[in-house]
């Protein structure tokens, strides 16, 4: 009886063990696909296309195909700098517009964050 109880104990230890490690091996597991879904969200890839030489280059054209104004308020941009990418379609409701560079526009920052997520916005 002694020895059925010590090796009762013996594999009770390595199960534990067992699912301790399995429980490790999945919380790892659910870090990568969270980095892989991450890599993948929408918001994520317009960011790494706009802070690459392709996205600052449209930037630019664009800003100069706009005559260097504001499409919601009609007022000049003065500098690039303090300007947004705009998505006339915002990416919460049109996620699959993320890259799609006829959906976007240079606008001033003010007024791009005052729009949010409305696909029209203006001063009146």
């Amino acid at each position: 009886m002694d020895n059925q109880v010590h090796s009762l104990q013996e594999l009770s230890e390595k199960l534990f063990r067992l699912n301790f490690k399995v429980n490790e091996y999945l919380k790892e597991t659910q870090k990568k696909i969270e980095k892989i879904k991450n890599k993948y969200e929408p918001r994520n890839q317009f960011n790494a296309w706009r802070d690459s030489q392709e996205g600052k280059q449209w930037k630019e054209q664009q800003y100069q195909r706009q005559n260097q104004c504001c499409p919601i308020c009609q007022q000049p941009i003065l500098s690039l700098k303090g300007s947004h990418i705009d998505h006339i379609k915002p990416l919460s409701t049109h996620p699959h517009l993320a890259l799609n560079t006829k959906n976007m526009r240079i606008t001033h920052g003010a007024c791009n964050l005052l729009k949010g997520n409305e696909t029209t916005w203006s001063l009146d």
